[in-house]
């Protein structure tokens, strides 16, 4: 697989920007795909200076209904006329995050939604893509979720009650040599997301789990989403499911990162906008 990072929140490239979100290109298998939008058309300018077609490209994936991940739909839909989106059921509900005394909405548009609803493919269970492409979801919850999941909330008539993320989905893409796990946030959990992609494809090895694990607890104080030990536990966790590679940035956070990185030594690579591997 060959991967390019359309949009991350850091720097990389200096005629490339940088934006709070994610957005990834990916090829395997003689197709491309694109995998978030990060939250706006940034992506699109990005990946013009990276040589990178998105109206060419053949399949779209969206991991869950935050507008870090999905508010560069529009701008999707307006350069590829074709390519279907595959977005999980209730991902286009209203999404908040509680910061402070607020509640901020961080879903998707949905005018965009209603626009382009002929292109999408809600999922609601474990679906084939096209042929070695699969998103898988629900996943089991048996290792803990970030904590940061509790200030994510869905709105209920007057009120907010927490978010299950039935709308996240988990994206495999397997391979001759493996398989490899992408997480938009990974709010249901990396090491979960993992461990249902090895029992849905058991025996196929895992070359590398890739995305953001949010742990990142408070956005504006970047304070950590799990404590030192859970966080080893989890790097721990991810050495015992066989990831060969940990390719990782946006909400993991910077804190969360070093710590995972005096586990994992070389196996752990930092995600920046710009940043290209082969996998």
């Amino acid at each position: 697989m060959h991967l390019v990072t359309l949009v991350e929140d850091t720097k990389g490239r200096s005629d490339l920007r940088n934006r709070f979100g994610l957005s990834l290109y990916l090829q395997t298998g003689g197709k491309s795909l694109l995998f978030d939008t990060g939250q706006d058309d940034t992506f699109l300018a990005n990946a013009r200076a990276l040589g990178v077609d998105i109206s060419g490209v053949d399949l779209a994936m969206l991991s869950h209904g935050h507008y870090d991940h999905g508010g560069g739909l529009g701008a999707f839909f307006a350069v590829n006329r074709a390519t279907p989106l595959f977005i999980g059921k209730g991902a286009g509900g209203p999404h908040y995050a509680k910061v402070l005394w607020m509640h901020k909405y961080i879903g998707l548009d949905r005018s965009v939604l209603e626009r382009y609803g002929d292109r999408m493919k809600w999922v609601e269970k474990d679906t084939e893509l096209a042929p070695g492409i699969d998103a898988l979801t629900p996943v089991k919850r048996t290792m803990p979720i970030p904590r940061g999941n509790r200030r994510i909330l869905l709105k209920a008539g007057d009120g907010y009650v927490p978010d299950p993320f039935t709308h996240e989905l988990t994206f495999v893409v397997r391979e001759g040599d493996g398989m490899v796990v992408l997480a938009g946030c990974g709010h249901s959990g990396i090491v979960n997301m993992v461990a249902a992609a090895k029992e849905r494809f058991p025996g196929v090895p895992v070359k590398a789990a890739v995305g953001g694990f949010h742990l990142i607890d408070n956005p504006l104080l970047k304070t950590l989403g799990a404590t030192p030990g859970e966080i080893r536990d989890m790097a721990q966790g991810l050495v015992h499911l066989g990831c060969q590679r940990v390719i990782t940035g946006h909400c993991t956070g910077k804190k969360a990162t070093g710590i995972l990185k005096e586990e994992l030594g070389d196996r752990l690579e930092v995600l920046h906008t710009g940043y290209i591997t082969d996998i």
